[in-house]
């Protein structure tokens, strides 16, 4: 499917005040291929549009579907810039940047390995490795295991390496497998995988599909998701994640600003620039949404379980312990008791973790100002906010947002 994406109203606006008789500036024809519109595929996207809204001479070229997508690489379409996640023709590839003089800027994980020297831009897939893994061992997995993907061409797998990275690390073994790229692997060869895995073992799923299957899989031959086997997809999406039981988990990937980035690099390209020696890496924030499949912990107590569920859910709105109490009809007492000794922390510590994942999160995803972001993670007053952040952080909100959402803290 191809999209035009022509220029928006405010962008076509800010530049009304150029004198009449200045000439036009030549529109740069700038494709993006996208291998699907999957919620990872569409923050990508938003990052890309929030930088070419600024670049009046930029006209973008949407891409989406294996089979349609490529091409964009045919020599005759005359393209300025490409932006690609979908490297699979080398050769083509190849001839653009060669006869045609085209700036291609990469953010695959799965670049091939004829195409690893081309600017690129990805998210530290060690960090992201590293986060997933701290939390299969907070829940007790002290095997791994990697379902990643194959593609048609060779490629450098930047996820399966961080992985092992990890792995090495920890001293843990991990064990390694792929699936055909664009076709599911079979119910039955899945079943065979996760029978085979050593148990309790805790499962890195390239992308949120696999992840599913890794837990259908379990669930036909009666495998406990997360007591035995633990899932994680590397990247989320909500509708796949929420629509299946357990519920899966996923990391928290900064796609949108990968795109802005990747959009970024590429201008400077097309400005005469040289490519830089080193791939642009985007540092991820060390989440994950934390859901069913994952989350395994050993709680031998349902209300103490029933309220973290709670506070998660929450995290948005002010709470209270008395909230909490309430929501599951026991005295505040008890809830505090037996949270206590399940847990080792107390209900009000919960709850204030609770709200400063929240304003995290908002703070990388939104451009929302910090009063905006302290009523939306449940902390009420700016004040209030900044006071807890810096406790719990070390740093001030702005100073937070500016090293890791990659804006200045007189930005917020």
């Amino acid at each position: 499917m191809l999209c035009l994406m022509p220029q928006t109203r405010e962008s076509l606006n800010r530049h009304k005040s150029v004198a009449a008789d200045a000439s036009p500036p030549r529109q740069l024809r700038i494709a993006v291929r996208l291998w699907d519109w999957s919620d990872w595929c569409r923050q990508v996207m938003r990052g890309i549009q929030s930088y070419a809204h600024a670049k009046p001479d930029w006209r973008l070229y949407i891409v989406s579907g294996a089979n349609e997508a490529g091409g964009i690489f045919h020599r005759r379409q005359n393209w300025d810039g490409i932006l690609t996640h979908v490297l699979g023709e080398v050769a083509a590839v190849r001839g653009l940047i060669r006869d045609a003089h085209t700036r291609v800027v990469s953010f695959s994980a799965r670049p091939p390995r004829a195409l690893k020297d081309i600017p690129a831009v990805r998210v530290n897939d060690d960090a992201v490795a590293m986060a997933i893994g701290n939390h299969f061992l907070a829940g007790g997995f002290r095997q791994f295991a990697y379902y990643g993907i194959r593609g048609p061409v060779r490629c450098i797998d930047y996820r399966a390496a961080a992985i092992l990275n990890f792995a090495r690390t920890v001293a843990c073994p991990c064990q390694m497998t792929e699936a055909g790229l664009g076709s599911a692997p079979t119910m039955s060869a899945l079943v065979k995988w996760v029978r085979r895995l050593p148990k309790p073992v805790g499962v890195f799923a390239w992308n949120m599909p696999q992840a599913r299957t890794i837990v259908q899989a379990c669930q036909r031959v009666g495998i406990c998701v997360p007591e035995q086997v633990a899932v994680v997809a590397w990247d989320d999406d909500a509708v796949l994640a929420e629509s299946i039981e357990p519920t899966i988990s996923a990391a928290v990937l900064p796609a949108e600003r990968l795109g802005h980035e990747a959009a970024r690099l590429l201008d400077r390209l097309l400005t005469g620039e040289k490519p830089p020696a080193e791939t642009t890496l985007v540092e991820p924030t060390g989440l994950l949404y934390v859901r069913q499949s994952s989350d395994a912990e050993s709680i031998p107590d349902r209300p103490v379980y029933l309220a973290e569920q709670f506070i998660r859910e929450h995290s948005a709105d002010p709470l209270a312990v008395s909230d909490v109490a309430e929501y599951l009809r026991i005295s505040r007492r008890s809830l505090e008791n037996h949270f206590k000794r399940v847990t080792g922390k107390t209900v009000n510590a919960a709850i204030m973790t609770a709200h400063i994942q929240r304003a995290r999160q908002l703070m990388l995803e939104t451009n929302w100002p910090l009063h905006r972001v302290a009523k939306r993670a449940g902390f009420g007053t700016s004040r209030h906010f900044h006071r807890i952040f810096r406790q719990h952080e070390g740093k001030t909100p702005k100073e937070y947002r500016a090293v890791f959402g990659g804006k200045s803290p007189s930005a917020a």
